[in-house]
């Protein structure tokens, strides 16, 4: 059922989900909880009886709906599936609608990549190794739950990045739960980017206890962290399947089973896996490769005012000097760096080294100072604009001014933290 914008209005206070189409779902009821687990419990036993293993991602947004479809898409050497992979959402009022989507075959995220949609069609109609489900006794039924649940970091002030703190509620109550349904012997891979330490400092604990409290006191948590390295744009699929990963578990057991998991999963053979001892190495790894290439936009915001204010064109000196090889990652800066991971995962560290690991000195100068510099980049532009705009003997409230591109990267459709946003802010303040 579609419905107009009014009705829209008028039925957000009820218990539906609508979906960016307009089309309504009734989110389930307390006696649909048992009928779906029935159902879950059918479907699961034909799948173990083909000798598949039972995957469940938790979270089927940007990252975890993908994921899905590549672990549910990948064969043994014989061409045959080895995974049954359930997709696991919380049956909110805004994420619902995904749940019937890919039930029906159809991908709940848009994507620039023509790869997408056909994936999870086929994984769901044809190869039938992909389902999603609302129910968290899912997780009951799991051998491998891929937790892909949000962990963001919130900017108190703009343009100071140490007035912030990581968002870790969701991710929190999600590895509660985990612990109260999985089977002890279930390895649980956090794909999430999440602070240094998440794994050990705040996962294991939760775990722990939770397995504590069911009588489970023998059993060790079976905790693994494989960050996802996801680009937005027509490669969405392979930057997962056919891209390098890093992976690390808690234990030698949990580095085994994630090691084996993801090498059945994924294009190892072209792109090696690198297991690391412990899962704090592994966020680390993530937190770092990508502090170090805002850190390069960042240096290189100096040198742009330098060459706009003395005549100078940036793009030619940095191809000229990109022929370097060993300077060929040489970024040209534009208004801001944008997308999810650059403004925030130096952040993420920042944050850990005093909040989890409880340090109080301050080691931190670089990475904090070049997430500032990103984050108010933009602010030139409207400057300029300004400046041009009454040189022509006009001000900016009374002038029409185009705005051509809102990503922050091309040919891509994601608008996540980029520039533009700042530019059209700071220009309607004028």
């Amino acid at each position: 059922m579609q419905i107009s914008k009014e009705q829209q209005n008028s039925q957000t206070d009820e218990q539906v989900s609508i979906c960016p189409s307009g089309e309504v779902f009734k989110l389930p009821q307390e006696k649909d909880y048992q009928q779906e687990f029935k159902r879950l419990q059918r479907i699961v036993k034909e799948q173990r009886l083909q000798g598949r293993e039972i995957v469940v991602v938790m979270g089927v947004g940007f990252v975890g709906a993908v994921m899905a479809g590549v672990v549910a898409d990948s064969v043994d050497a014989a061409g045959k599936p080895t995974k049954f992979v359930i997709g696991m959402q919380r049956p909110s009022t805004r994420s619902f609608w995904k749940i019937p989507y890919i039930n029906r075959g159809i991908a709940p995220v848009e994507a620039e990549d023509p790869e997408v949609a056909p994936l999870i069609e086929r994984c769901v109609k044809q190869k039938k190794t992909l389902m999603a489900t609302f129910t968290y006794d899912a997780l009951s039924l799991a051998d491998v739950v891929i937790v892909d649940v949000q962990c963001d970091y919130f900017k108190e002030t703009f343009g100071d990045v140490r007035q912030g703190h990581a968002d870790i509620a969701a991710l929190e109550t999600s590895l509660k739960i985990i612990g109260e349904k999985i089977d002890p012997d279930c390895l649980v891979l956090i794909e999430t980017t999440v602070p240094p330490g998440t794994t050990e400092y705040v996962a294991y604990p939760i775990m722990k206890k939770a397995f504590g409290k069911r009588g489970l006191t023998d059993s060790e948590p079976l905790l693994a962290h494989s960050f996802e390295r996801v680009m937005p744009g027509r490669h969405y699929v392979a930057s997962v399947r056919d891209f390098w990963r890093v992976c690390s578990g808690i234990n030698a057991t949990a580095r085994r089973r994630v090691d084996e998991f993801l090498s059945q999963s994924l294009n190892v053979d072209q792109f090696p896996l690198t297991v690391m001892d412990r899962p704090i190495e592994s966020e680390t790894c993530k937190s770092i490769e990508n502090s170090f290439r805002a850190t390069l936009l960042a240096f290189l915001d100096e040198w742009s005012v330098f060459a706009e204010r003395n005549g100078v064109d940036l793009i030619k000196v940095i191809e000229a000097i990109k022929v370097r090889p060993t300077h060929s990652n040489m970024i040209f800066p534009g208004p801001g760096i944008g997308g999810y991971c650059l403004p925030k995962d130096g952040g993420l560290g920042v944050w850990a080294y005093h909040t989890l690991m409880g340090f109080e000195d301050d080691v931190f100068k670089i990475t904090p100072a070049a997430i500032d510099i990103n984050d108010t980049r933009s602010l030139r532009v409207p400057q300029l604009v300004r400046d041009a705009l009454r040189n022509m003997g006009k001000i900016v409230a009374a002038s029409k001014v185009v705005l051509l591109g809102a990503s922050y990267r091309e040919d891509v459709g994601d608008t996540r933290y980029s520039g533009s946003e700042v530019i059209v802010r700071k220009l309607a303040e004028m």
